[in-house]
């Protein structure tokens, strides 16, 4: 009954086969032609098999020694493509970055970031998903994506969750209105003109609604959508003026004017992230670009 092999003399028995001569397989694999032989005789002898026979004075692969090889290739191709693999992740975690995102920051926030991180690993795959902030959520917990950044709000039992940037929500209007000359825009004087906003659920409209109903405002909305994307493009038509987070409003500027508003409304960005699976280095690397943004 034959003995266990061990990996060198499987090494050295391919690198025989490979070469040719045990002069060759010991010039590749940096060591003496006799520890080439002395392992390949343990190797037969382990395997109880007779793999080569001296013909002319050079070694020939029996019939079992070709069907070994073809196994102990098979096994190095296997080896290969994990240390293939292993490079890839060593070089830029695990090769594939899934990214959620609401629309507007995917819009507003996003583009130059992935220019950056596409620019320090270029062979990275990114899967961008746009969805409102209740569906990131379901996405994170599937782990169908990596991170997830919203201005919504996140259930931070669930979920990691990290504030990368702070801003203020912004009035847009049309070049030729007459809020375009001030140089902010009071909430107390929005009551006088046709809103566009979202719908009541976001957290922008939620507080301006709020300060409004505390100053005895009313308010006149003209159009409600679920688009932030929506109220720039209506802004620019003319159709109102409209409060959305100032990430949009820059990609569109130029289009309308931009107004800060008194008083404020704050605007948080938060990166969530799975609470039951580590980050790759991709996310890592990611989330510190977006935090430097």
């Amino acid at each position: 009954m034959g003995r266990p092999l061990n990996f060198q003399q499987i090494q050295v028995f391919k690198t025989v086969m490979e070469t040719g001569t045990t002069t060759k397989a010991a010039i590749a694999l940096n060591t003496t032609q006799p520890s080439i032989s002395r392992k390949l005789a343990d190797l037969q002898q382990a395997a109880g098999l007779q793999l080569f026979e001296l013909h002319h004075g050079r070694l020939r692969p029996t019939r079992e020694g070709r069907q070994l090889y073809r196994s102990v290739r098979k096994h190095f191709e296997g080896l290969e493509k994990i240390e293939t693999v292993v490079g890839i992740l060593r070089k830029s975690g695990a090769g594939v970055l899934r990214i959620g995102s609401t629309p507007t920051l995917a819009t507003g926030l996003l583009p130059k970031v992935i220019d950056r991180f596409m620019q320090r690993f270029p062979g990275t795959f990114i899967n961008l998903q746009t969805e409102a902030t209740p569906q990131l959520e379901e996405h994170l917990r599937q782990e169908l994506v990596d991170l997830a950044l919203t201005t919504g709000t996140m259930d931070t039992a669930l979920f990691q969750c990290t504030t990368i940037t702070r801003a203020r929500a912004v009035c847009i209007v049309p070049h030729e209105h007459e809020l375009a000359r001030l140089p902010t825009v009071d909430l107390a004087t929005l009551h006088r003109f046709r809103l566009i906003l979202l719908n009541d659920s976001d957290n922008i409209v939620i507080r301006m609604r709020e300060l409004l109903a505390e100053g005895g405002y009313p308010e006149d909305v003209a159009v409600e959508t679920n688009s932030s994307i929506t109220i720039c493009a209506l802004v620019a038509a003319g159709v109102g003026i409209g409060v959305v987070n100032p990430f949009i409003a820059n990609t569109f500027a130029g289009q309308f004017a931009i107004k800060d508003l008194n008083p404020p409304i704050p605007v948080e960005v938060l990166l969530a992230q799975s609470i039951t699976m580590a980050p790759s280095m991709l996310t890592k690397a990611f989330s510190e670009m977006l935090a430097c943004s």
